[in-house]
């Protein structure tokens, strides 16, 4: 535990300076600068190529998180595994190039008028895409070397570095929109490219053939488990962007720019998961290999904790702080208050199952976890499909939180009569409950001081009442163990 712990330290510390950049960029900045058009154009780029670069990769995640450690010798460099990842990234990488390049026109389409800057920049989806697939592939690598540091530090930090530079050149007009985009989607290209640098210097890489009697052994299972995962990992991606995708469908770019600024701001709930899930994969299959039990579920119960805890603390922090947040955005973006809060509380349902979907995925039963994830792929298109018409950017969020609550509950129901472990803790009916208070007693507090002021003034007494109320119902006897511990 002392790997993930000090990782996921490391990782939340880059996640969440990445979150001020983030803010700076996404809420001062974007909605400033450039147009609602402009910002939905960039955001369906951005989820178009996740979709097709998740598909592309042949599901590399699965495959190096499940079998790494029959290869991982420092030694050997690994025993060639690395040539395996490179091998997906050409051919699932060509395989797209063929599918874009018949099908683009259908894979960009929008019944709105205002999304004809698509027609204009859609092929920067074809770079984007590279840089992507790139970047899932190296970054799992890092990351079960037990270097996941390096791919948080360049993607959350340093390409959000370089965004507010760029947008800083678009705002002083030194650089028009169409060289901001050429900038901006080479910049992706730069956490891959560095991460590959550094573990070619520690000598992580190797151009050999793998082993083979590695790949004798291992190789037809190696091919079913990357093929469950090709739908599990396009499943998630359906689940994280498909939103976004269809708003552009039905309501075009701007209402897309609307959406995409108000769901990063309920994306922050996510941040713990994030950074404690990317490395706790590797940890996890090993145990299953050892069959220990027992220290899974040690190993879920602190996530559940630790993750609840914040996430719910985040969440109930800008909800309590809504005015202020729109004190921040521009008021034209006030329609996405409620995609801010059913955003939020989709990710809420996520953390409440701590690395319960890590536990799962990494098990004898990785199918069962693949066949939910793409039946919850589907189940969030059909639910977009009803809700976005009814209720418009709102829906869309909606439809999201509805998905992640199905999937969360079936998840824990596999945990609990499929593996053993009782996935319901008191953490997850007393931390709720102490946001709930601490968020009822801040909710009339509504003085005319200036927005500022109210947002510390509430946001202390948020924590303080949220923390004296977790130690009160005894979820966490002494914070100070508990960090030690975990």
């Amino acid at each position: 535990m002392g790997t993930i712990a000090r990782q996921t330290i490391q990782n939340s510390i880059f996640s969440y300076l990445g979150v001020v950049l983030g803010g700076v960029n996404v809420a001062l900045l974007y909605p400033r600068i450039f147009s609602e058009e402009e910002i939905g154009l960039i955001n369906i780029l951005l989820a178009v190529s996740a979709m097709l670069a998740q598909f592309s990769s042949f599901g590399v995640n699965g495959v190096t998180n499940y079998f790494f450690h029959h290869f991982k010798e420092k030694a050997s460099r690994h025993k060639g595994f690395f040539s395996i990842l490179l091998l997906v990234i050409l051919v699932g990488y060509a395989l797209f190039l063929v599918v874009f390049g018949f099908f683009h026109e259908q894979i960009l389409f929008s019944r709105a008028e205002d999304s004809a800057l698509l027609g204009q920049y859609g092929f920067y989806v074809i770079p984007i895409t590279f840089f992507t697939l790139s970047f899932l592939v190296i970054d799992i690598y890092a990351a079960v070397l037990s270097r996941s540091v390096i791919g948080v530090f360049m993607q959350e930090f340093v390409f959000r570095c370089v965004n507010l530079i760029l947008a800083l050149l678009y705002l002083f007009h030194l650089i028009d929109f169409g060289l901001f985009l050429f900038l901006y989607v080479l910049a992706l290209g730069l956490p891959p490219l560095i991460i590959f640098v550094a573990l070619q210097r520690s000598g992580d890489l190797s151009w050999k053939r793998p082993n083979k009697h590695l790949l004798s052994l291992h190789g037809l299972k190696m091919i079913s488990v990357g093929a469950f995962y090709i739908l599990s990992g396009f499943g998630s991606m359906l689940i994280t962007y498909v939103d976004r995708y269809m708003i552009n469908l039905f309501l075009g770019l701007g209402a897309a720019g609307v959406y995409s600024i108000s769901n990063y701001v309920g994306t922050l709930v996510q941040i713990p998961r994030k950074a404690m899930g990317k490395i706790a994969a590797t940890f996890l299959a090993g145990l299953w290999t050892q069959n220990e039990v027992s220290r899974i579920q040690e190993v879920y119960n602190k996530s559940v904790v630790s993750q609840l805890m914040l996430g719910v603390l985040i969440f109930v922090g800008i909800w309590a702080n809504i005015e202020a947040v729109f004190h921040i955005l521009p008021e034209s973006y006030r329609s996405g208050e409620w995609v801010i809060f059913f955003i939020g509380l989709a990710h809420i349902f996520h953390i409440s199952m701590g690395l319960g979907g890590v536990i799962l995925v990494t098990s004898r039963y990785y199918k069962v976890s693949t066949y939910l994830t793409f039946l919850l792929g589907l189940l969030a298109i059909g639910s977009n499909l009803l809700f976005i018409p009814l209720w418009g950017i709102a829906g869309a969020a909606f439809a999201s939180a509805f998905s992640k609550l199905i999937y969360v509950v079936i998840n824990m129901l596999v945990l609990k009569y499929r593996l053993g472990i009782p996935p319901l803790r008191r953490a997850h009916l007393f931390i709720p409950l102490a946001g709930l208070m601490s968020y009822l007693l801040v909710f009339s507090f509504q003085p005319s001081w200036h927005w500022v002021f109210v947002l510390v003034v509430k946001s202390v007494v948020v924590t303080v009442v949220y923390l004296g109320l977790l130690r009160l119902f005894n979820v966490i006897s002494d914070f100070r163990s508990f960090l030690d511990d975990f």
